[in-house]
């Protein structure tokens, strides 16, 4: 059998490692040639040990020169070209976008995986009109295109992105409950420990979340909250990390900055805290204090209502309410540790039901067969394939893409 090539392309290196590792890695098992494409980060010398190959791109997430997206479109179309790939999946706004084109220019069969919708399409203006317009040409010849929840879903069918035969839920990216298993503190701490695990992004809630540890302290609770994630860089919301120190300073969070594996963090908190009205797909951070017994407190948000059942395995609060976030905080603290452990453990059966990593693999690997066509139905080898990749080339001299578009 022919050895496949596989790309996975994501706008960082650190969300393809963190989100996607155990996914590319069931490939490689499987005798799968994959790769890796994403901008270089500290994340990315990690892959080649996973036996996963990597191919560094520029990609500009956050700017709109048109200039830099169409060489990014000449960039992804060469590498493709160069690597020979039978199927790719894209992840993220720009690479779901422009990878698609790319991926289409070439006849290489591709999924875009929408992984929340993020900033571009929370307000009404020329931006959202014109992410719209670019998701609806590029989505237009993908396989499938896949969602985290079903908002997203509605909103691209809703808005005729794209239509309801192409649409599949996925839930979730997946969590590995064997890796993020419980375990016991390994702090002696009296306190009652509160953990938020976010990037610095304000649209995570962090300005809620400290200014609720504000009232909490006021009332004087044995409480301590926690802060882990990394600086939201080239983020139009990003906190800077000097407001950051000045909270820590005051006594008002603990910062702990950022940590490759998060497990001990969280082991050592009584409660994990996300409340965010960021247009999410699944938050990892809840999946991974769920997996590991911890209730957790979050709002309706969107994303995050796909994991929450209030009362059951948290608590719900309102979005950018400090004073309900403050209440749901004070009451998980004051609910006693027998609940507060069946809480945990309802957590972790919702995510062994619904999220664990094996039932996202399996989707991964039902689709791959469908597509990919080991029975020979619909091998993207074919001549057609090979001569159209054959007839394609750049004219560099006009900037124009010459392919059977």
């Amino acid at each position: 059998m022919k050895n496949y090539n596989l790309a996975f392309v994501g706008n960082t290196s650190f969300s393809l490692y963190k989100f996607r590792l155990g996914v590319m890695k069931s490939f490689v098992k499987e005798g799968f040639n994959v790769y890796a494409i994403a901008p270089e980060d500290e994340y990315s010398n990690f892959f080649e040990k996973e036996g996963i190959k990597y191919i560094p791109i520029s990609i500009d997430n956050k700017g709109t020169n048109v200039f830099k997206d169409i060489k990014l479109i000449f960039n992804l179309v060469k590498v493709y070209q160069n690597n020979h790939f039978d199927f790719i999946f894209h992840y993220t706004i720009k690479p779901n976008i422009y990878g698609s084109i790319s991926s289409r220019i070439l006849n290489i069969p591709s999924i875009a995986i929408t992984t929340g919708l993020g900033y571009s399409f929370t307000k009404k203006n020329f931006l959202n009109w014109i992410v719209k317009k670019l998701y609806k040409f590029a989505l237009n010849k993908v396989e499938e295109v896949w969602f985290l929840n079903l908002h997203d879903q509605q909103y691209f069918i809703q808005n005729k992105i794209i239509t309801s035969n192409k649409v599949f839920l996925l839930p979730g990216e997946g969590i590995d409950s064997n890796y993020y298993s419980p375990r016991p503190k390994s702090e002696k701490e009296d306190r009652f420990i509160f953990l938020m695990l976010s990037r610095l992004i304000e649209g995570k809630g962090i300005p809620e979340y400290v200014k609720a540890a504000e009232i909490l302290r006021r009332k004087g609770f044995n409480v301590e909250c926690r802060l882990l994630g990394k600086q939201g860089k080239n983020d139009s919301q990003s906190i800077s990390i000097d407001k950051v120190y000045k909270w820590h300073q005051k006594g008002i969070i603990n910062y702990l900055g950022e940590s490759i594996d998060v497990r001990d963090f969280i082991a050592n908190s009584d409660c994990v805290v996300l409340p965010s009205y960021y247009m999410e797909g699944i938050p990892r951070c809840l999946m991974e204090a769920m997996s590991m017994s911890k209730p957790i407190i979050t709002t309706d948000n969107v994303g995050c209502n796909e994991l929450i059942v209030d009362d059951v395995n948290g608590f719900i609060c309102q979005s950018k309410d400090v004073n309900d976030l403050a209440d749901k905080m004070e009451k998980i603290y004051k609910t006693d540790l027998s609940k507060r452990i069946s809480m945990g453990e309802n957590g972790r059966k919702i995510i062994i039901k619904q999220f664990e990593e094996s039932i996202i693999i399996n989707e991964y690997h039902k689709k791959i067969k469908t597509y990919l066509s080991f029975k020979n139905v619909k091998c993207i080898n074919s001549t057609s394939q090979n001569e159209n990749r054959r007839n394609f080339k750049i004219d560099k001299k006009s900037s124009t893409i010459k392919s059977r578009f």
